[in-house]
Order: structure tokens, then sequence, then C-alpha cells
């Protein structure tokens, strides 16, 4: 930076010193050296500029990638709330567009603009001793410039926000619709879905066409108020010459630090763009970085071992004030006992399961793992004794290996293959030629559905924890499988508390507390003939209406 520094403010002085001493006074002694010096300054310039442009860059990326981790790491530690209201382009635009932006503006040419800035105030105090007048009319053509960028860059601003809002909308419209390509196909809609693309990217691009007219707006007179600056320099400078208030020497001088001077304003015009859109980005990274963690830590007990006795003790939760989701709700499950969620969408099922995992603090009343408020617990060690088989399958890019150990690491192959035979995935074993090592993914393994669900209920047995949640794990699985599923699962969930959520009420019938939700409260309760004995029974009901559908299906 120093070295840019030097060079650009020896220019201007080697050409005054030239035409006023060795010119004008005909002091020829000087010419060949600074000839010499003259000559030696690009080259000096260039050598400066690649290691300041080198070194710029590479904090630039270590700044990036920084910027990229810590987004990373605090989105994983988000509140679940939050994860699920914003859509995953949202949060992806964030990290990729947004990121990309700021590295666009900290490898390119502004970095070089504080340099010039720094040059700037060196150059000023040079051009007093010059000439006061020119050094003064140049402060009010920057006056001018400065007036330009008051008025016109907070309107860029305001456009671009917009601008980024709409891209927000469109990368998430993308994303949803490509997830649903074959819904997209199936009912024939490729057409509609085309023009609704366009419609919202013609939106997002009408947008962006008035933040490049206001841009250009303000390059332009940017441009126009600089080299008005410049010339009048020229001009003023030739009548104080005439009027032998200065050397020819320093108009030429004062004419070559205007340029360099006023070549900040007019690079910040250039770069306004780009600044403007990483001034909104920034902003929307720190609004990322400053949306809500998960529920803090209060709690730093750790128990050895859990054996999985589960208390709710008249539990009260609201996502949302006012409007309450678990109401009063008492429910004692010991170690060991497979307990069966069943009611209709919306009765609190997965809230009660996701109060287990503590993703949200509950409201009033006590959750108590093995006699202990789960609030007490450290959340992270806590966790460890749980597993979940979501309803969705979520499978990596990984190898078959990777994914089954993704809640045991450090689990040894045996560990893995027995697993996964488990689970019914013996013939996928056996039909991939590299086993465990095949790597799944788009362009590598791809499993059915069925086979997908499998994975994750491996994953689970693996894992081999004390309270085990089964959200609708048979939901994806055919006749055949689900069977199998059964009876491996039986042997799996003996000896461990396990929550299973299951519309399919035939899959539960030998669960040892089926509890039935209406409302957020439990409504029934008590083994499958248990319910079965209540003669006008919400459980009754449901699992007679299922059981004659069924019937009614095989024999159709």
């Amino acid at each position: 930076m120093l070295g840019i520094m030097l060079v650009d403010l020896g220019s201007p002085l080697v050409i005054a010193i030239l035409i006023d001493h060795v010119i004008s006074l005909g002091r020829y002694e000087l010419l060949v050296p600074l000839m010499v010096f003259f000559l030696l300054l690009p080259f000096a310039s260039a050598a400066c500029r690649t290691v300041s442009d080198y070194t710029i860059t590479l904090l630039g990326q270590r700044v990036i990638f920084d910027i990229r981790l810590d987004l990373y790491r605090h989105i994983h530690q988000l509140h679940c709330q939050y994860i699920q209201n914003a859509t995953t382009g949202k949060i992806m635009e964030r990290i990729r567009g947004d990121v990309q932006q700021l590295q666009t503006v900290l490898t390119s040419n502004t970095p070089q603009l504080l340099v010039q800035v720094v040059t700037g105030f060196i150059m000023v105090v040079i051009m007093l001793t010059l000439s006061v007048k020119l050094t003064l009319m140049m402060f009010a053509g920057i006056g001018l410039y400065l007036v330009n960028y008051k008025v016109m860059v907070p309107r860029i601003r305001k456009i671009q926000r917009r601008y980024r809002r709409k891209l927000d909308r469109l990368s998430a419209y993308s994303q949803e619709r490509l997830a649903g390509t074959l819904v997209v196909k199936s009912f024939n809609r490729e057409r509609l879905e085309s023009r609704n693309f366009i419609k919202r990217n013609f939106l997002a691009e009408r947008v962006f066409h008035r933040f490049r007219a206001t841009n250009l707006t303000y390059t332009i007179l940017s441009g126009a108020i600089t080299w008005g600056n410049y010339a009048m320099v020229i001009v003023v400078g030739t009548l104080l010459v005439i009027r032998q208030e200065i050397t020819y020497g320093a108009v030429t001088a004062m004419v070559a630090f205007s340029f360099r001077l006023l070549y900040p304003a007019s690079l910040l015009a250039e770069l306004s763009n780009q600044l403007q859109q990483a001034s909104v980005s920034l902003d929307r990274i720190f609004e990322l970085m400053n949306a809500p963690k998960d529920i803090p830590e209060v709690g730093q007990k750790r128990l050895v071992s859990i054996k999985g006795d589960v208390v709710f003790d008249r539990v009260n939760f609201q996502y949302e004030t006012g409007k309450p989701v678990l109401c009063d709700l008492s429910l004692e499950v010991k170690a060991g006992q497979t307990v069966a969620l069943v009611g209709q969408t919306g009765c609190g099922k997965t809230t009660l399961v996701n109060l287990i995992y503590r993703y949200y603090r509950i409201d009033d009343g006590r959750l108590l793992i093995d006699g202990h408020d789960i609030n007490t617990l450290d959340i992270h060690y806590y966790r460890r004794s749980l597993a979940m088989v979501p309803q969705e399958p979520i499978i990596f890019d990984a190898t078959l290996a990777e994914n089954i150990a993704y809640g045991k690491p450090g689990a040894s192959r045996e560990q893995m293959e027995r697993a996964a035979r488990l689970a019914e995935l013996g013939p996928v074993l056996d039909r991939l030629e590299k086993g465990l090592d095949s790597r799944l993914g788009a362009e590598y393994v791809t499993l059915s559905v069925g086979e997908r669900q499998r994975l994750c209920i491996a994953r689970a047995i693996l894992a081999n924890p004390a309270i085990l949640i089964l959200d609708e794990a048979t939901s994806s699985l055919d006749t055949h499988s689900e069977k199998l599923i059964q009876v491996a699962m039986e042997r799996v969930m003996a000896k461990r508390t396990c929550f299973v959520i299951a519309h399919r009420l035939s899959t539960i019938v030998n669960a040892d507390l089926i509890v039935v939700m209406d409302g957020g409260r439990v409504l029934e309760k008590g083994a499958h003939s248990e319910l079965m004995a209540i003669p006008d029974g919400r459980y009754r009901y449901l699992y007679t209406t299922q059981t004659d559908h069924s019937s009614m299906a095989r024999t159709t």
C-alpha cells in the first residue's frame, strides 16, 4: 500500500521538476536521473499493485470463508421456529448469493479505493503547498460529488433491497417447484409453472432495470462532475500561469494530482452498484446472524445412563401467543414402554415429541426424564440418548455406511451391517457392488422411498437410543416390507421407550399404551383391548372405521 502511494505521488512531482528545472532553467544534469526514475515508475507500480492485489485477494477470500463458516454454524443453532418459518431458498440465498456479493466486492477494485483515499489526503497537503486557489476549487468539485452521492445512493440502496427480496422469493419458488417436478408433470402443469416463473422473474427483472437506471444516472452525474472539475483546473491554472501566480510545472502537477484526487470519486461511482449490493447483502447476513438461536442452555446435568422414564406433568405449550397447542397435558410413560400417539392432524402429536427433544421450551408445567426436569439436563449430552425416524426420510450425499452411522460415527462395520439387516436393508447391501461403501445421491446410487425409509430406521437402530421416536416410520413401505419391518422393529423396540406416531392403527395394536389426543389434550389412553372396550370411545371409532375401509378395499 505504501509503495502504491509513493508511485502515485512521485509521477506528478517528477513532471513538475522536469518542466520547471530541466526545461525552464536548463538544468540538464537532472534529465537522465529523472527519466530513469520516471521510466522505473510503471514497473514499481506494477510490482506494488501485484503484491497488494494478491494480499487483498487472499485476505478477502479468508474473510469470506470465515463469514460463510460462521453462517453455516449459526444456521444449525437457529431456533426451530425460525427454521420452520423461513424457506430453504431464502436461507440458501444468504449463504450463496449474499456471501458471493461480498466476495465480489472484497476481491475487486474496491480495496484499491481505500488506497486511493489515503493517498488523496497526502495529495491535498502537497496541492495546498503548490496552489491554495486550485486546491479550494477542487474541494468545490468534491462537494458537488458528495451532494450527488447523498441524494442518489439512498435511492439505489432502497431499490437494491427490493431486488434482493424479489430474488429470495424467486429462489424459494424455484426450489419448491423443482422439488415437486413429478407432481407438476403428473398434473400437466409444466406450461403453468413456466408462466408463473416468467411472471416472477419479470417482476425481479423490472426492479433490476430500475436499479440499473438509477445507478447509471448516478454514474453519469459523477463522471460529469469529475471531468468538469478536471477541465476547470486546466483553465484556471492556465490563467494563474499567465498572471505569474504559479509555474508551468506546478500547473502540470496540479492537473495530474486533480485527476488522481478525483479518481477515487470516479471509482466510487463506478463501483456504487457493487458497494450498494454488498451493503444490502451485509444487512441481510447480519439479519440472519441476529436471528434467535436455539433455546438457551440452562442446565449442565449429565446423566450417566438414561432409562427412558418420561413424565408430562400438566404441560402447556403454544407456538404463538393465544394459540395453545398442548393444554394441561399429563402423561406418564415408564421405561421400556411403547407408546402410540393417535389423533387427527394438528392434535399435538408431533409437538409432544418435539418437546421430548427439547426443540422448544415448555410454557408451563414440567417434563421429567428419569425424574429430572428436562431443563436441568445438558441438552447435547441428553440428545445422544434419543433417535428419531422422521416421516420424510433424510438421506445425505455420502456413502451408505456414513448415512447409517450418522448418529454414531465410531461404529464398526459389523455394527452397521447388523443394523442395516435388522432394518431389512440386506437385499440392498447384497445388490450394491460396493456394499456399505456405495455412495448415495442423484449422481450415484439412488434408493426407492421404502429403502430410504429403512435406511433411516437402520440409522436409529445403530444409535441404540434409550428413547426412540417413530414418526409414521412405516408409512412409505409396501405391505410386504411393512410386515418385515414390524418384526424387526419389535426386536429393536424391546427394552427401550418408544413413541410411535401412526395413522394406520393396525400397526400399533401391540403398543403398551395408546394415547388418543384431541385439541392438545389426552382424550383416552390405555391398551388396545382397553380402548376397544369403551362403547363410544374415540379410538374404537377410528379403529373400526379404518378396519372397515381396509376390508372394503381388499374385497374390491
